[in-house]
């Protein structure tokens, strides 16, 4: 998987010289800064194992479906339809004051598929995990309200990223994670645009177009290495027919 070369930002403090810096960054003002690196599908599997929930379940829905981290958080039980296996994407929650409001845009209102291994899960949350509250939300704290991105970032994602031996990481970094997988597994760009429902496919080709140049990279390279290995056998074939002959 492409990384950034960035170092992280906990590795910064601690090589500072003020003392006072040498604490463990705040999450909310530090997770754009930790956005810049990526996670393989290995990580974000290996994340998902070692969370506890709620957080398992919320890194799940980011990695799989790619949803931004407000997006899931604004998530409630109606907007999971089990019967046609989707998810629907209709508000987010403001990473500073916690309120609910609309999606970044027009296009990011939507659904996305639920696959089978994410119902499973999400069944599994709703009848072990979940935690009743009065507005329904999928993730609720203690308070009965939704999560902060700093808080499921400070206290879900960096103490299994630090026991794993992954550097630190923002909660943008599953969507960047889900976007360069489906990539580079051959999936149309129209099809990833949808998936992250981008306005249009130049957004995502803006972001994710050096995974489009591997990626060609790589099946031109297999190309090439099957019509050789095909050059190959034709040439031995015909060297095995003249001397019959």
């Amino acid at each position: 998987m492409i990384r950034s070369a960035a170092q992280s930002i906990l590795g910064q403090n601690k090589s500072s010289a003020n003392p006072q810096q040498n604490h463990r960054p705040n999450a909310s003002t530090q997770e754009a800064q930790k956005e810049v690196r990526f996670l393989s599908a290995k990580e974000v599997g290996q994340i998902i194992n070692h969370a506890k929930e709620p957080y398992a379940t919320m890194f799940a829905v980011l990695g799989i479906t790619g949803c931004r981290v407000g997006e899931m958080l604004g998530l409630k039980i109606g907007d999971l339809d089990f019967s046609r296996k989707v998810i629907y994407i209709r508000r987010s929650i403001d990473s500073r004051t916690k309120q609910e409001h609309s999606t970044k845009t027009k296009n990011s209102r939507g659904e996305v598929p639920m696959p089978a291994a994410l119902e499973k899960r999400l069944r599994v949350f709703l009848k072990t995990g979940h935690r009743e509250n009065q507005n329904r939300y999928l993730f609720a704290n203690r308070n009965d309200n939704p999560y902060s991105v700093g808080k499921v970032t400070e206290y879900g994602l960096w103490p299994v990223q630090d026991k794993l031996g992954i550097p630190h990481t923002g909660t943008h970094a599953f969507r960047h994670a889900a976007a360069s997988e489906l990539l580079e597994e051959g999936a149309p760009l129209t099809v990833v645009q949808r998936q992250l429902r981008h306005g249009d496919a130049k957004t995502t080709l803006q972001k994710y177009g050096h995974v489009v140049g591997d990626s060609q990279r790589r099946a031109i390279n297999t190309l090439a290495e099957k019509i050789e290995r095909q050059a190959i056998e034709l040439e031995s074939g015909a060297e095995l027919e003249s001397r019959s002959g």
